[in-house]
């Protein structure tokens, strides 16, 4: 072999020994390669199990590992979401948006989006995302954490801040913070409006400026820096216009993080009235002192001279046995007449300082009414006889005969009334009238009016004719000597049960004097009244004027008249004004006359048709929503001869039309055809499942369950309901408050006839209206409002239905 063979033969042995080298070294670098790759897919396998975020990691947008945390986030188990596209954990809004942020694959960025449970319920979430390389693919890996506690906490930090910038914002009370030396950083609105300055003005202000006295200020400050807070304490502070005003402060330091003193914070209130209020008490209960050292002093003179008079009265009819001669009967009759007059005079006293001293006690019995009136009648008759006066005693026939009360009390109220009407009226005539104005189950209240035709009272003098010392009549030949304690009296014993005095009068012609008290009703009546009292009476032939501008009691006040008779003809109006028109025209045998109306109202209107047209002897009825007796009191005074409650209990109205209209005989004029049409009767029974908001008893009882009638009031309550309370919301946001209380009384008739437990509510809406007071709560209560009668109009729909299927 040749040596070029040999060296070309050792060349190649070199060549393999340096492949076989350099397999081995690839071999060993291969197998750390493989062992390196196990060691960190278990390292991310431990890292995607134990992590407390979702983890995700996805080839082509399926999904091919998941951990524990993303199934509990998301609702599924993991073969669920195994090989399903990553679009399942996405909201489909958000879909789009997130997708085009996880192709970008951003290795810092993170990115808010809506998640998507297996519920369907969104889940807010922070996602993070990563390329990586995964069994030797392309992947791409997520993290998700949820923001739902973060959101939540976010929520409630806001709604926190919110509440206190409300709180700060509407409290009537001033808050401040000022700085450590006192300057103002921050004020309410309530300290602008306190102080009278504007923002601009108080903003850097040294708190300083607005003691009264600098000194105090000083106090303050040592006290709120020995005891870190102060509260309740008073202080004259000034206004821009130089007003001193009695406040309280209540103040605590304000701290930094180190607890560092930055400041004060604080509230101050306005007490300058309750300080006035406090000093008039306090005058208030010197004089009730004084008062009551007066009245007692008048009430022991009193029994120290009655004592002697009764003696002195009693001396004169004895020597009335003994003396004979002419003369001197006539000087012992002149004793007589004084000592009884002044006996009356001690005993006016006597009552007054018993009355001030509130030692009256009244008594609650059962009495016979109408006896007690007849010894009314009686105590007069020669008197009115010697005069040749006419006297008329009217009781209402729905008046009880007996009644539960102080039956003196009464009788001497209605004795000093009739004798003061017998003592000023020198012809013509005086009447007692009695009338029931409200009952309920137990309670009843009556009206005594006092009419006469004598002198009158001049209308500057029947403000203060209740008052102590004060007389009716001051006519020279007609005067009679007094006290001027009779009405007053009268009023204080009326007051004493809880009732009210009221005089409409004019010189010259006249005066009425009216009572209004609440009686108990007697437990024991006859089978006999009580049956009287539940007959209805015919009505047939009359012609009646109904003035009332809601279209809902249009209808039942009119169906339901048109049920106690035939050839009953009524015609509407729909406001005094037309009523007014209407009776120049036409007669009428009574009118029915709402009281709130729009153009005119009632009370204008009979006081029109009284002196304007002249008719004195028309019955008219008011009809109201009000329930007060201020109310009772204006309807007379107007005018009116009775009075019902709205929603009315057709019982109740069918006998005081009878009384009203009973004993009249009057020629009738023309004849108006009547307004709608005359339906039978037709009873339905009506239960109200204890889950609804309505309640149609009052509704059927009022129509006497005609099915007919009973569909047209829902009809205009299914059609006006929705009206007036969009209305109210208008009239709200208008602040015209003066419509807003009239609609809320309008809108209380519909809350009745429908059974809806929300009429203290109007009534609250009415009041805050006509009041212009706590304003800010009237929203509230119109959503209220608006909260049930959206239900109800649910309900009234179920119901025609329901009659419907009668008809």
């Amino acid at each position: 072999m040749s040596s070029k063979e040999v060296s070309e033969i050792e060349k190649l042995k070199q060549e393999i020994a340096a492949l076989k080298e350099q397999q081995a070294m690839q071999q060993v670098q291969i197998e750390t390669l493989e062992n390196e790759l196990v060691e960190s897919e278990y390292r991310l396998d431990q890292l995607y199990q134990a992590s407390f975020e979702g983890v995700v990691i996805y080839v082509d947008e399926l999904i091919v590992l998941v951990n524990e945390r993303t199934c509990e986030l998301f609702g599924f188990a993991q073969h669920e979401l195994y090989r399903q596209t990553i679009h399942q954990i996405f909201a489909p809004h958000y879909l789009q948006e997130t997708l085009l942020f996880l192709e970008k694959k951003p290795s810092h960025s993170r990115f808010e989006t809506m998640c998507l449970h297996r519920t369907r319920e969104l889940i807010p979430c922070l996602i993070r995302c990563k390329p990586i390389s995964h069994k030797g693919e392309e992947a791409t890996v997520i993290m998700i954490s949820d923001l739902s506690s973060v959101r939540a906490n976010e929520q409630r930090l806001l709604q926190s801040e919110l509440l206190y910038r409300n709180l700060f914002e509407q409290s009537r009370d001033a808050i401040y913070i000022s700085s450590i030396r006192g300057d103002l950083l921050e004020v309410n609105p309530a300290a602008l409006k306190l102080f009278g300055y504007n923002w601009e003005e108080l903003q850097g202000m040294n708190a300083m400026r607005l003691y009264a006295n600098p000194a105090a200020r000083d106090a303050f400050r040592k006290r709120i820096e020995q005891q870190g807070e102060v509260y309740d304490y008073e202080v004259q502070l000034r206004k821009k216009d130089g007003t001193v005003i009695d406040c309280v402060m209540s103040t605590s330091l304000r701290r930094g993080a180190n607890m560092e003193i930055l400041g004060y914070q604080g509230i101050i209130r306005d007490i300058t009235h309750r300080k006035r209020e406090q000093d008039l008490i306090l005058a208030k209960e010197v004089a009730e002192h004084s008062a009551l050292v007066r009245e007692q002093f008048l009430a022991n003179m009193s029994h120290e001279i009655r004592t002697p008079m009764n003696a002195v009265i009693g001396m004169t009819h004895l020597l009335d046995f003994y003396l004979d001669k002419p003369e001197q009967r006539k000087y012992l009759q002149g004793i007589k007449s004084a000592s009884s007059h002044l006996l009356v005079i001690i005993n006016d006293i006597l009552d007054f300082s018993k009355i001030e001293a509130g030692q009256l006690i009244l008594e609650q019995e059962t009495f016979d009414l109408s006896q007690l009136l007849k010894e009314v009648e009686d105590t007069f008759r020669f008197e009115i006889a010697d005069k040749h006066l006419s006297f008329i005693l009217d009781i209402a026939e729905s008046v009880p005969a007996y009644i539960v009360g102080d039956a003196a009390r009464l009788k001497q109220i209605l004795l000093n009334l009739v004798g003061n009407a017998v003592k000023f009226t020198q012809r013509g005539s005086i009447k007692l009238k009695v009338r029931l104005f409200e009952e309920d189950a137990k309670h009843l209240k009556l009206a005594f009016n006092v009419e006469d035709t004598g002198i009158g009272i001049a209308k500057e003098k029947q403000t203060h004719i209740f008052d102590v010392f004060s007389q009716v009549g001051e006519t020279s030949n007609l005067r009679k000597s007094g006290t001027g304690l009779g009405l007053a009296i009268t009023r204080r014993l009326v007051e004493l049960q809880g009732g009210t005095i009221s005089v409409q009068s004019e010189l010259g012609l006249g005066s009425n004097f009216m009572v209004t008290i609440r009686y108990s009703k007697a437990v024991e009546q006859s089978a006999v009244a009580a049956s009287v009292q539940d007959e209805l009476h015919d009505l047939s032939g009359l012609t009646i004027l109904l003035v009332e501008d809601n279209e809902l009691n249009q209808v039942v006040t009119h169906d339901t008249l048109q049920k106690w008779g035939s050839d009953i003809r009524i015609f509407i109006c729909s406001n005094g004004q037309d009523a007014v028109h209407t009776l120049e025209k036409h007669s009428f045998d009574l009118v029915i006359m709402d009281v709130q109306m729009p153009i005119m109202d009632g009370l204008e209107a009979t006081k029109f048709i009284r002196k304007q047209l002249n008719l004195k002897d028309l019955p008219i009825l008011a009809m109201t929503a009000y329930v007060t007796t201020g109310e009772a009191e204006k309807t007379i005074q107007a005018g009116m001869n009775d009075y019902i409650c709205k929603p009315f209990e057709p019982k109740t109205l069918n006998h005081k039309i009878f009384s009203l209209v009973k004993l009249k005989k009057t020629e009738k004029g023309e004849k108006l055809d009547y307004f709608g049409t005359v339906f039978d009767a037709n009873k339905v029974e009506h239960v109200c499942p204890s889950d609804k908001v309505t309640n149609f008893t009052f509704l059927y009882n009022a129509t006497g369950g005609d099915t007919e009638l009973n569909m047209k009031m829902l009809t205009i309550m299914l059609r006006e309901v929705p009206d007036e309370i969009a209305q109210m919301e208008t009239y709200y946001r208008e602040q015209n408050w003066k419509r807003l209380a009239s609609l809320a009384h309008k809108f209380k008739s519909a809350v009745t006839y429908l059974g809806l437990d929300i009429k203290e509510v109007l009534i609250q809406i009415q009041q805050f209206s006509e009041e212009q007071a706590e304003t800010d709560k009237i929203g509230d209560l119109i959503g209220t409002v608006q909260m049930v009668c959206k239900q109800a109009i649910v309900e009234i729909e179920s119901e025609m239905e329901r009659l419907r299927l009668q008809l």
